[in-house]
């Protein structure tokens, strides 16, 4: 038989998140009802205290109050959604072309695309900015091309810290090789784990490359708001998700707190 690790602060987090999300108005959707449900299920026949068996009747009843308000939200919104068809139908009738444009326009939300500088872009951008004349020149009408003012190379960024000797796509595929290494016997790792660095630069740098590693699909996070902790895990390929925007701030004094907590 397989032991149930059991924990009455486990007990305590699910009142105090159903409570958070009944007082402050928060989706009541972002609760994950079921996986509650089934840990409370776990752990019952662990209680043996009478203030256990009470509290396990608090997070029952805290779940149910979550069940309440996504049975009230969902009837709020069928309610004032409804529209009959044939009225909807008239109205697109009496548009003209050009309303009806508006409308889609105004509706309209596309996927933003996501551009990331490369080494090859900043090499584009300095063979342009050499390539300009100088502002005394450009507004002449018998202008000719001459020597560009101010120019630089590419050791010049390197030296101002821009770029790297190291090739991005390298540090990628290293980073990401390191990941599938660490997750070899386990399904997720921690994040702050996986980043944290012996210094705050490359912590910096291994978030940074992260992020593309997220963004390219190889990798995905789960987060749970319970623990108040965000994994990294490998998409496989059956796998369907719906994509998000997730930003985690990061300073020095964080990744320091990081390093003793590691340590």
């Amino acid at each position: 038989m397989q032991r149930v690790k059991v924990s009455v602060e486990d007990l305590i987090r699910i009142v105090e998140l159903c409570r958070t999300v009944e007082r402050e108005g928060i989706d009541p959707f972002e609760v994950n009802v079921r996986a509650y449900l089934e840990k409370l299920k776990k752990y019952l026949p662990h209680w043996k205290l009478l203030d256990e068996l009470l509290l396990d009747v608090e997070a029952i009843n805290a779940i149910s109050s979550i069940i309440k308000l996504q049975s009230d939200w969902i009837k709020s919104r069928s309610s004032s959604l409804y529209i009959d068809p044939i009225f909807v139908e008239l109205k697109i009738r009496m548009l003209d072309q050009k309303m009806i444009a508006e409308a889609f326009l105004n509706s309209w939300h596309p996927i933003v695309a996501i551009d990331q500088i490369f080494s090859q872009k900043l090499k584009e951008a300095i063979d342009y900015w050499n390539n300009l004349l100088p502002l005394s020149e450009r507004w002449r009408e018998d202008f000719s091309p001459s020597t560009p003012i101010g120019t630089f190379d590419m050791d010049d960024l390197i030296e101002l810290k821009l770029i790297s000797l190291k090739d991005f796509d390298e540090k990628m595929k290293r980073l990401l090789e390191e990941l599938r290494s660490k997750l070899k016997d386990n399904d997720k790792i921690d994040y702050w784990d996986f980043v944290c660095a012996d210094t705050f630069e490359e912590t910096l740098e291994r978030a940074y490359i992260t992020s593309f590693i997220l963004t390219e699909g190889y990798a995905t996070l789960l987060i749970d708001p319970l623990e108040e902790r965000i994994f990294i895990t490998l998409i496989k390929k059956s796998r369907k998700s719906i994509p998000c925007s997730l930003p985690i701030a990061i300073d020095y004094e964080n990744w320091k707190n990081l390093k003793e907590r590691k340590n």
